[in-house]
């Protein structure tokens, strides 16, 4: 069956003609395949000859099957024709659309069109602007560091006084409008640290200088955005018992509590580690940025026409990730989306002109790596595993990573070494 190619943009058009034979084949095998759902009178179902079919519902019966079976073939034989043109070959990344153009004599012309991978008109990628991306650590980032790291093991002690900001208050109360108490408004032994913001502006500062024992009306407004629309902009008052007070004692960063809480045998050990952690994460955070910098340059020079199908693949993939950070979290997205009051089809709109940006991102990387010609080797794959893997408690050999786990990593060698070259390759403004 001959054929014609034509391209506009980032869909093919394939036009087909068949020839007399090519129609008769294709009305014969339609016969052998649906003859079994024709009943004849005179005849077992499926056994009736073709000519009696053709009789009793039609010259014209195996018709739109016949043509259902062209097509295919047609779509058939042009896959065949690119697996001998290599590189060169049409790849198609969608099922085609078909559409008959006239049929006489027997002799059909139709037309499949089905989108590819557009082409990328790829901005300058080498020597891209940047600007200065530098963090440092300083003495008071690593003194603050200690201090949160001391603070997490802080315990909790009653106190006889008053409580003040950073205090524990342990509070039975109960919140009223106009007289009339309301839906969540109360609680029992519920602990309350003063200064925290945790409750409505206003009700913790009205706490500070409570005793445990001491019982106390806490008046306040709810604000005007309140998310229960029947409190919002609504005066209340909760009435307080104080059960207790408590304060939270912070150790001071010493070399015993250095021991305690790290491998470290003294202070200015352990402060030389958290210092030289966090040049590391700077480091790490520099490095992605930088990243993120270059490629957004060359994605903001470069044009591509993206079908909506690779949109929509696209959007797949962002649905699949979050699907897959819920499951971790134990929610499930159907769920997720109830609580926000959304839909999947909501959510694909919304981030429709995202997923545009992410498939050019990905179409520019990939071209990228077509041109500078770069590759990633089994055997860098398999040393990036083994450098991931744990040694064997038995002493035995570390695990092989199967084709699919190869073909991921050697996919991220290829990105790290496209990224490390634009990286070095970018200039600092």
């Amino acid at each position: 069956m001959n054929y014609t190619v034509s391209k506009e943009k980032s869909e093919v058009t394939l036009s087909f003609e068949s020839t007399a034979d090519e129609w008769k084949d294709a009305e014969a095998k339609a016969f052998v395949q649906t003859r079994g759902k024709y009943s004849v009178p005179g005849f077992r179902k499926g056994h009736a000859p073709r000519h009696m079919i053709e009789q009793y519902y039609g010259a014209g019966v195996f018709a739109d099957d016949a043509l259902d079976i062209l097509v295919q073939s047609g779509w058939e034989k042009f896959l065949d024709d690119g697996k001998d043109k290599g590189e060169d070959a049409i790849i198609p990344i969608d099922r085609p659309s078909a559409a008959i153009q006239s049929m006489e004599d027997g002799v059909v012309k139709f037309t499949l069109k089905f989108p590819v991978q557009p082409e990328v008109k790829l901005g300058e990628y080498k020597g891209i602007k940047i600007p200065k991306i530098e963090y440092n650590v300083s003495d008071k980032d690593v003194e603050d560091e200690l201090r949160r790291i001391a603070e997490r093991g802080a315990k909790i002690e009653e106190k006889d006084g008053a409580a003040e900001n950073g205090d524990i208050v342990n509070i039975d109360y109960k919140g009223s409008v106009d007289g009339v108490a309301f839906d969540g408004g109360t609680a029992e032994k519920y602990d309350l640290t003063l200064g925290s913001n945790t409750f409505i502006p206003g009700f913790e500062d009205q706490l500070v200088g409570a005793k445990a024992g001491e019982e106390r009306a806490v008046k306040v407004t709810f604000p005007e955005n309140y998310h229960a629309d029947n409190l919002a902009g609504k005066e209340a008052v909760f009435e307080c018992k104080i059960n207790k007070v408590s304060k939270k004692v912070v150790p001071e960063p010493s070399d015993e509590w250095a021991k305690e809480v790290s491998e470290f045998d003294n202070l200015a050990d352990y402060r030389a580690s958290i210092e030289k952690r966090m040049k590391e994460s700077n480091e790490r955070r520099e490095r992605t940025e930088k990243e993120n910098a270059v490629v957004n340059a060359v994605v903001d020079a470069s044009e591509a026409d993206i079908p909506e199908v690779m949109v929509q693949s696209y959007l797949d993939d962002m649905l699949r990730d979050l699907g897959m950070r819920l499951y971790y979290q134990g929610i499930s997205i159907e769920d997720y989306f109830k609580y926000l009051g959304t839909t999947e089809e909501a959510y694909r709109k919304e981030n429709h002109d995202k997923a545009v940006r992410g498939a050019l991102t990905r179409l520019c990387l990939e071209e990228m790596v077509k041109r500078e010609k770069i590759v990633a080797t089994d055997e860098e794959a398999e040393k990036k595993y083994a450098d991931s893997m744990p040694e064997p408690v038995d002493g035995g050999e570390k695990r092989k990573p199967d084709e699919r786990e190869l073909a991921y990593l050697k996919n991220e060698i290829v990105m790290d070494k496209l990224l490390e070259m634009l990286v070095s390759s970018a200039v600092t403004e």
